[in-house]
């Protein structure tokens, strides 16, 4: 073997066994393609990313204002019929009655009977609560969503950090192998086998950088972010711890739960829509008042004073009525509406207690997904990942030792990042359990 071969050869072991120490106990630095979305010092965090998108998510923002049409429409539900206010004049001239004149001015008011703003307000405030829970169940929502979106950015990066460590790994056994073969010591075999295994972590770290790319960008629109504004993020993937049995789940859930509180007012709000309808077949009572007073001119003369010069004689009357008037409900008395009213009462109660079996099942599956996670976790780590360290520690040992080759160090280093990465999935996947078990339940656990 010629001296420049064997030079080659030993830097070329030298700094695969300096890359196998840093894959294996987490020294290498963060790659530029990790750092572009994850930073400890200016990212935000989990909840950081919360409190905006419950501040600027535009959705949101526009379900508020339901809030605010809910207000307007009790302010309105409190307010009085306007009395009514009429004046009238006549004049016999258009219809050849020269000498008839009359003027009329009347005042008219409203008695609501049976209720009926009683009852008004009592559906308007039914509604301020109903939009109120409704906005509160999109708030427990969105808050999901953000923290689903940023676990899978965080294991997405996490992905990436061990592909770009292991890809940094097969391109030095690549080298390594491609010497090796050039020095008659390897076969082609080992230098194919070896291409194609650079070329499949290739593919994963674009998969891997796609993948957090568009959970960044999710996590944008969902924090009221514009597409263009820079985003990174900070955290770990450490699970939540969450102490809770089954009964206990659920008895919170159905206190908790934001969107079976709303489907509670919204059955009494059927129930108050149904008297406001039957209230309003009651009819109301109008009492009005109304001066009137009415001049004519007749043919006949008189003297304007003793002695005085002959004019028309002119008659004036005063008159001073009052009325009460009321509508007959021979006819409509509100058959549809109060018809139409029951109709919502039974659905929502219907929704109701269909809504409550999903609560149940929602906190259920929810559960055994997160402690099923918790346990496949715990088996994880304290079994596999730290026996796939120590099979590279032994085998590092034999490498030194000359027992056996270069290229079964690698292959169970291989392994090893493999199971790291096994490692992220299952975090994610306990992380995205706990989550769903909050959002189950409806209540912040963590």
């Amino acid at each position: 073997m010629r001296l420049s071969d064997a030079v080659l050869s030993l830097v070329t072991v030298a700094a695969e066994i300096f890359v196998l120490s840093g894959a294996i106990w987490g020294q290498t630095t963060r790659s530029q393609a990790v750092t572009q979305y994850v930073s400890e010092t200016t990212g935000k965090t989990i909840d950081q990313l919360v409190e905006s998108a419950l501040k600027n998510n535009g959705d949101l923002r526009s379900t508020r204002q339901r809030i605010a049409e809910a207000q307007g429409l009790l302010t309105q539900s409190r307010l009085r019929i306007n009395p009514t206010l009429d004046a009238s004049f006549g004049n016999g001239r258009v219809v050849n009655s020269p000498g008839e004149r009359a003027f009329g001015i009347g005042y008219a008011h409203t008695f609501e009977l049976g209720g009926k703003r009683d009852r008004r307000v009592a559906v308007a405030d039914l509604g301020v609560q109903l939009t109120s829970f409704s906005t509160a169940d999109r708030e427990r929502l969105l808050k999901a969503a953000v923290k689903m979106r940023f676990i899978e950015a965080l294991a997405a990066a996490r992905n990436l950090e061990s592909a770009e460590q292991m890809f940094e790994l097969n391109s030095q056994s690549y080298q390594i192998a491609q010497a090796r073969t050039r020095q008659g010591e390897g076969t082609p075999l080992e230098e194919g086998l070896l291409r194609v295994e650079v070329s499949r972590i290739a593919s994963d770290r674009l998969l891997f950088a796609n993948q957090i790319e568009r959970a960044v960008l999710e996590l944008k629109t969902l924090a009221g972010l514009r597409a263009n504004d820079t985003l990174k993020i900070a955290g770990s993937l450490s699970a939540p711890k969450i102490s809770l049995s089954q009964k206990q789940a659920v008895s919170r859930a159905l206190e908790e739960r934001s969107d079976l509180k709303a489907v509670r007012i919204e059955e009494l709000l059927g129930g108050a829509e149904t008297q406001q309808a039957r209230s309003e077949a009651i009819p109301n009572l109008v009492v009005s008042t109304r001066y009137s007073r009415t001049g004519s001119t007749s043919n006949q003369y008189g003297l304007s004073a003793p002695g005085g010069t002959a004019v028309p004689i002119r008659n004036s009357d005063n008159l001073l009525t009052t009325g009460v008037s009321i509508n007959l409900p021979t006819r409509n008395r509100n058959q549809g509406n109060i018809q139409a009213a029951v109709a919502r009462q039974q659905s929502a109660s219907l929704r109701r207690t269909y809504l409550d079996s999903v609560v149940r099942q929602e906190v259920q599956a929810a559960l055994t997904r997160y402690e099923t996670a918790a346990k496949a976790l715990g088996i994880f780590d304290e079994g596999v990942l730290q026996q796939s360290r120590e099979n590279v520690r032994i085998l590092r040992a034999a490498y030194d030792l000359g027992e056996i080759r270069l290229i079964d160090v690698i292959n169970e280093q291989r392994r090893l990042v493999d199971t790291q990465r096994a490692y992220t999935d299952l975090l994610r996947e306990s992380f995205l359990a706990a989550i769903e078990l909050e959002r189950a339940i409806g209540a912040p656990l963590f």
